[in-house]
């Protein structure tokens, strides 16, 4: 049993550095080459046209840094961007490659316009959120990353619903936290 749980961890332990590798000396030089594909699996996974400006990767010791450039995700119903970020810059780990999630998000200076529709229908960024919360699974993983940071904000409310002007906010900062047991 001792031998075989040996050799297990140390599989383990082989998987992760050979993962670990083809990331830092595969994936990480050759990032903007695959722009086009991410904007095709982005858009269909968020169901909204995605557009990147630029993408590009940089190795700072064990922790690999992405930075995106100009994404926009666009309204389908009104087809004007729905979220602009000139800036978005993530860090990966080990163990957050593990968990499918990321180690931290930075996004300086993004624009989102939140849209309430005649029927009630909430859109953020063009996307429909669920009124039932247990639909719930894009939250659940934007909330269990460890850090998410948004600099220089702007944040549009458009009530179609009311048929108000549009609500503003400029300079919005917002630091978000899951350490453990602590938000």
């Amino acid at each position: 049993m001792a031998r075989w749980s040996l050799g297990l961890v140390l599989s383990l332990w082989l998987l992760l550095a050979t993962v670990w590798g083809v990331l830092h000396f595969w994936i990480v030089p050759r990032i903007g080459e695959w722009r086009p594909e991410l904007e095709t699996l982005a858009s269909r996974t968020l169901g909204v046209p995605v557009s990147i400006g630029s993408l590009s990767a940089y190795r700072s010791g064990l922790v690999p840094t992405f930075e995106l450039g100009d994404v926009a995700l666009h309204d389908p119903v009104s087809q004007s961007e729905a979220l602009r970020l000139p800036k978005v810059v993530v860090a990966v780990t080990a163990h957050s490659l593990m968990t499918l999630g990321v180690e931290q998000i930075y996004v300086e200076g993004p624009d989102l316009t939140v849209r309430r529709a005649a029927d009630g229908q909430i859109f953020v960024a063009g996307i429909a959120v669920a009124s039932d919360p247990k639909q719930g699974a894009d939250s659940d993983w934007i909330f269990s990353q460890p850090e998410i940071a948004i600099r220089h904000g702007k944040l549009q409310w458009v009530d179609e619903m009311r048929g108000a002007p549009p609500l503003q906010l400029q300079d919005v900062d917002l630091v978000m936290r899951n350490k453990r047991w602590s938000h």
